[in-house]
């Protein structure tokens, strides 16, 4: 008996290399800029004293709210966050920070309606970034209350400091 068999082996390859250039003139790479305004559409600062979030005569427990809105005024997109605050004054205030979908949802009295982002003494205030579109702007809700244990006739302003980083 006899076996007969055939294999067949097939590789294929190309050597074909493809490789081309040109070279472009006139062109123009602009740098972005990166710039946050707080507050009134006449304001751009990085450390903002927020003037509008006042009272008077507090007692412990009793509250100030008022909306700050925060805008990118550069033309990339970016991130930002309340970095700090300070306080000229030595007072007890507890601070509540809400991202709201307008003025509207941020009254004089009541609870803010939107995206808390932070709850804690005043001086010790960090959010976490957001995210920002160029040219567009969000409103946050400051809420400060009184803790207990203030002091008659102390007072103080709060400044409140942003970071911003290219989104």
């Amino acid at each position: 008996m006899a076996a007969a068999g055939a294999a067949i082996v097939s590789v294929q390859q190309t050597g074909a290399l493809w490789s081309n250039s040109a070279q472009s003139t006139g062109s123009t790479i602009t740098a972005g800029r990166l710039d946050i305004a707080v507050g009134d559409s006449n304001t751009q600062v990085k450390a903002y004293q927020f003037t509008a979030l006042t009272a008077s005569n507090m007692v412990s427990g009793d509250s100030v709210q008022r909306p700050l809105r925060v805008r990118n005024a550069g033309n990339v997109p970016m991130k930002y966050k309340v970095d700090s605050a300070t306080l000229s004054g030595v007072l007890p205030l507890k601070l509540q920070v809400t991202a709201v979908p307008s003025e509207v949802a941020c009254p004089a009295s009541g609870e803010a309606s939107g995206d808390p982002l932070y709850s804690g003494d005043l001086t010790d205030a960090e959010t976490s970034y957001r995210e920002l579109a160029k040219g567009t702007s969000e409103i946050l809700c400051f809420r400060v209350t009184m803790g207990p244990n203030a002091t008659a006739g102390n007072s103080g302003a709060a400044t409140f400091t942003f970071g911003t980083t290219q989104s």
